[in-house]
C-alpha cells in the first residue's frame, strides 16, 4: 500500500507562540491532519488550538539538560520511525525551528525531498536568528518574523537532520543522526527563532520556570539570551553559504563529520557566520 506523502513531528513544553507558529508553518506543508505534537508533561496545557492534530502527552522526562536532550532524542526517534510505516517522509524538529525551501530553487516540497536519495536523510542548513542591536522595533507577533528580523548566523549547531525516509535515530539534542555522516542540503534552510526577539525569549524563559529550573537549563538559556544585541559584521550571504557548505560537513582533517562542525574562518563567531538574510526569505516564517 502506498504511503502518505509526509508528516511533521515535534515536542513541546510550556510553549504557546512557537507552537502556534509551528502548526501554521507545517500545516501548509503536510496538512493539519498530518501533524503530530508530543506534549512534555501533564502539569500544563498549551493555550493553542490542537483540533485535528495527533496529540500525545509523555511524562518522565528528566529535568537536567543533557539527560533531557538524550531522553527526548530517543523518544522522538521511536515515534518518527513508527510513523515511517504510514508516511514516505517524516519531518522532525523543535517547536522553534522552521524549515523552508530557498525560493530561488523553484522546487516544491516533493521535488526537494528527492535530495534525500537512497540514504534517506538530509541536514537543513541552520540560520540562527538573533535580534541585533539595530533591530529595535517591537515584534509584531501576528505576522511573519522574517523581514521584521533580518540578522542571524549560518550556524553549524542549528544545521540539523530534519527529515527521514529510512530508519534513523536522532542523538545529541537532534543535532545529529546515529552512525550517519553530515549531508548538507543545497536548498533546505532551518530557521531557529528562539532569539529572534528579546522580549519573546525572556517570556519563554519565565514560562519554563525561570531561575527555578535545573541549573543546567538556567545556564544554557541565560547564556543564549546574553547573545541578543551583540554586534557582528555580516558576511555576504553567498560567501557565508560557500563557507558553510565547505566546512560544516567535515572534520578539520577533511574527513566526513558525524555532526556539523564550526567554521574556521576568522570572521566566524561562536554563534556561526554572521549574515543578513536575503529578502527572498521574508514572510516565509
Amino acid at each position: 500500500m502506498a504511503k502518505d506523502f509526509a508528516c511533521a513531528l515535534t515536542h513541546v513544553r510550556h510553549e504557546g507562540f512557537f507552537l502556534a507558529k509551528w502548526i501554521a508553518h507545517y500545516s501548509a506543508v503536510v496538512g493539519r491532519e498530518n501533524l503530530h505534537v508530543v506534549i512534555d508533561g501533564d502539569d500544563w496545557e498549551p493555550d493553542v488550538d490542537l483540533s485535528g492534530i495527533s496529540v500525545e502527552i509523555v511524562t518522565g522526562a528528566p529535568r537536567q539538560r543533557i539527560r533531557n536532550d538524550r531522553w527526548i532524542a530517543r523518544e522522538m526517534s521511536v515515534r518518527a520511525n513508527a510513523l515511517r510505516k504510514r508516511y514516505a517522509h517524516v519531518i522532525r524538529g523543535d517547536v522553534d525551528e522552521y524549515v523552508v525551501i530557498d525560493p530561488d530553487s523553484g522546487l516544491t516540497w516533493p521535488d526537494a525531498f528527492g535530495e534525500l536519495g537512497d540514504q534517506g536523510y538530509i541536514f537543513a542548513l541552520g540560520v540562527d536568528m538573533v535580534q541585533s542591536a539595530t533591530e529595535t522595533a517591537p515584534l509584531d507577533r501576528a505576522v511573519p518574523i522574517l523581514g521584521q528580523r533580518r540578522q542571524g548566523f549560518l550556524a553549524d549547531r542549528y544545521s540539523k537532520p530534519f527529515v527521514i525516509s529510512r530508519w534513523n535515530n536522532w542523538a545529541g539534542g537532534a543535532h545529529r543522526l546515529v552512525n550517519r555522516d553530515v549531508r548538507l542540503s543545497r536548498h533546505f534552510f532551518l530557521f531557529h527563532m528562539a532569539l529572534a526577539d528579546r522580549d519573546l525569549a525572556q517570556e519563554r524563559l519565565a514560562a519554563r520556570g525561570g531561575l527555578t529550573q535545573h541549573a543546567s537549563f538556567v545556564e544554557h538559556q541565560t547564556m543564549r539570551l546574553d547573545a541578543v544585541g551583540t554586534a557582528a559584521d555580516p558576511l555576504a550571504w553567498t560567501e557565508a553559504l560557500a563557507l558553510a557548505h565547505a566546512q560544516f560537513p567535515v572534520e578539520p582533517d577533511g574527513t566526513p563529520a558525524g555532526r556539523p562542525r564550526a567554521s574556521t574562518d576568522p570572521r566566524a563567531t561562536d554563534k556561526g557566520l554572521p549574515v543578513i538574510v536575503p529578502d527572498r526569505f521574508f514572510g516565509l516564517v
